[in-house]
């Protein structure tokens, strides 16, 4: 029964006319069924990885480019305070707080290939519209329905490739979605460099002006590819064949998706997944998890050009300065998330990325030698954007099923995750420069904080047996 269970689950229909042959057919569909699978699985990378790639770049473009626009004028033009600006970094969070569940509901409702599309686009007019914009009440309108558009697209994205990938490739697939975002802040600096260096006074348009107009019109050109390329969920991909999509769905060990032949209406769907994400106390507890390391995550986000700045006082050389912290997070992010998938394990490899990057963190705020703190930037950035990926795949794992479970627990995780952004918008004031020692010392607290979680909820798991 085993040997037909496995022929069948890739779609094989074979009759064997004695044991002994079955057999060796059977060795001969297993040798066939991992090279399938391999070849199934890069199909879906080429499929899938490079449109998500590309639209996390261009939404982490789009939401950090704020930071460059500070150092290419926009706080002198606007006639904006310190304390205005702070107040502008954290009205994106507001609103990614406020949308990032009803987001990932409405992602059930109208399909990833649709609701993902439609979401990159408005905040690509948002973008653009920023450009536009005069005073710090506009500013803050902007930033504000910025957030509201982008909330659904990192829950969104998520759950999709949990959908698509078991959770030996999970961790992988979603460490190349994230270096979409490190990438992002490396050449968001570059491209800064690029525009802001050669277009300020273009037409009588201010530098950051050409640079948040440039940036929002290339996130309405990937908007409109990804309509077009964005599969759904596998039971639905057209790319694949019957016996393709019977493989994925077996490796996924899912007997029946939502767009398939779940029969719930989308309000019966989406009680349930609060229901039973709400009554869960793990949903809580990682909640916290993501959102000490959200809070340093942002804060690297939004103030890296800024930190570098302080090290220098040159504003085109501090950002190009940003490109090498981020380029080295994407090579040490994959290789950590390449060994997690190889050995199944999350608590330990996020453990040592908070580590790391706690000791980036404390070489900052300590440190006044300019090549040893710019190093240590490094090591924030490295350690950062390998504990991300990594705890989130930790929380696919523990949401495995139900499936609307697992939808809503992503997205509470995420929505509390971001309102952290409002907490790391306000630990860099340029007064507390050129070390920011409180920034600093704090977010190298909170990674130990992480630390001490992990370690406890995988001896809680351990004993559970979860």
């Amino acid at each position: 029964m085993e040997q037909e269970k496995l022929i069948q689950d890739i779609g094989y229909d074979i009759d064997c006319e004695s044991t002994e042959s079955c057999d060796d057919l059977v060795v001969m569909e297993i040798t066939d069924r991992i090279k399938f699978e391999r070849k199934l699985l890069r199909k879906i990378d080429l499929r899938l990885l490079p449109i998500i790639f590309a639209s996390f770049f261009v939404a982490c473009l789009d939401r950090s480019n704020i930071g460059n626009a500070r150092l290419a004028g926009i706080e002198k033009d606007l006639n904006l305070n310190d304390q205005q600006f702070q107040i502008v970094l954290a009205m994106f969070f507001v609103g990614e707080v406020a949308m990032k569940i009803p987001s990932n509901l409405l992602l059930h409702k109208f399909t990833p290939s649709v609701w993902i599309p439609f979401i990159m686009l408005l905040w690509s007019i948002t973008t653009c519209c920023m450009a536009t914009v005069k005073n710090f009440e506009e500013l803050c309108f902007t930033r504000l329905f910025l957030g509201l558009t982008e909330a659904g697209m990192l829950p969104g994205v998520m759950y999709l490739l949990s959908m698509w990938y078991s959770s030996e490739d999970l961790a992988t697939r979603i460490t190349i979605f994230y270096c979409g975002g490190a990438l992002a802040g490396a050449f968001g600096g570059f491209i800064s460099f690029i525009i802001t260096g050669n277009m300020n006074g273009t037409f009588g348009i201010e530098g950051w002006r050409w640079l948040l107009l440039v940036e929002g019109i290339c996130s309405l050109i990937i908007s409109i590819i990804a309509y077009f390329l964005l599969p759904d969920f596998p039971s639905r991909a057209k790319f694949l064949t019957t016996q393709e999509r019977n493989l994925i769905l077996n490796r996924l060990e899912i007997p029946n998706e939502p767009y398939k032949e779940d029969n719930r209406s989308s309000e019966e769907y989406s009680k349930d997944g609060i229901l039973l994400a709400f009554s869960d106390w793990k949903t809580y507890y990682m909640m916290i998890m993501k959102t000490f390391s959200g809070i340093v995550l942002n804060s690297i986000a939004l103030h890296l050009p800024t930190i570098v700045n302080s090290m220098i006082d040159n504003t085109l050389q501090s950002q190009i300065l940003t490109v090498p912290p981020y380029i080295f997070a994407c090579g040490f992010s994959l290789l950590m998330a390449l060994h997690s998938d190889k050995t199944k394990e999350r608590p330990i490899h996020l453990s040592i990325a908070a580590i790391i990057s706690s000791i980036g963190f404390i070489i900052l705020g300590t440190s006044h030698n300019i090549i040893v703190s710019y190093l240590a930037t490094v090591l924030c950035t490295s350690g950062l954007w390998s504990l991300s990926p990594i705890l989130l795949t930790w929380v696919t794992d523990i949401f495995a099923f139900p499936q609307e479970k697992r939808l809503v627990a992503q997205a509470m995780v995420l929505t509390l995750s971001n309102l952290s952004g409002i907490i790391s918008s306000n630990l860099y004031p340029k007064s507390d420069g050129p070390t920011y020692f409180f920034g600093n010392i704090f977010n190298a607290s909170l990674l130990g904080l992480v630390i001490l979680l992990a370690i406890i909820m995988r001896y809680i798991l351990n004993r559970t047996n979860c």
